[in-house]
């Protein structure tokens, strides 16, 4: 028997063998790593994304409009009513103005709106509802609904 003597092993060029039949890519150095389309999309849109949500959290808050929207429904004779759409803070102290005049007494109660009208009002909340109900008469007991006035609750 005849023994071998062993090789000595150079760690300068090492050969790895690969399972794959391709045969492996060297990249030269200070050659900047190449992606894929697919991949700066992506990339494009995250960043994008990212920098929207940031200058949205940087926009102030907006107020909520105190412009009273919607159609006024007939209660009866001159009171019409409409859901509040917007948080108040108290509904006691709120006060309604139509074209920038106040309007009132407040907390009227509902058959003088309905009977006299010219102004009075009634802000309340029922107990199962979440929103609460204005009822009002315009200052000349028209329909607010074509009177092209404006109104609005502070």
């Amino acid at each position: 028997m005849s023994t071998v003597a062993p090789r000595p092993i150079s760690f300068t060029s090492v050969e790895i063998a690969t399972a794959s039949p391709a045969p492996a890519r060297e990249r030269p150095s200070g050659v900047p790593f190449k992606l894929s389309r697919d991949s700066k999309v992506a990339i494009g849109s995250t960043l994008f994304a990212l920098a929207a949500s940031g200058f949205l959290a940087l926009m102030p808050r907006q107020p909520p409009d105190p412009r009273l929207h919607g159609t006024f429904r007939l209660w009866q004779g001159n009171a019409y009513v409409i859901v509040v759409k917007y948080p108040l803070s108290e509904l006691k102290t709120a006060k309604l103005y139509e074209d920038n005049k106040p309007l009132g007494p407040s907390n009227s109660d509902p058959q003088a709106i309905s009977a006299n009208g010219h102004g009075l009002y009634k802000l309340y909340r029922e107990p199962d509802e979440t929103a609460p109900t204005l009822m009002f008469s315009a200052s000349d007991n028209t329909d607010p609904n074509t009177n092209g006035r404006k109104y609005r609750l502070e």
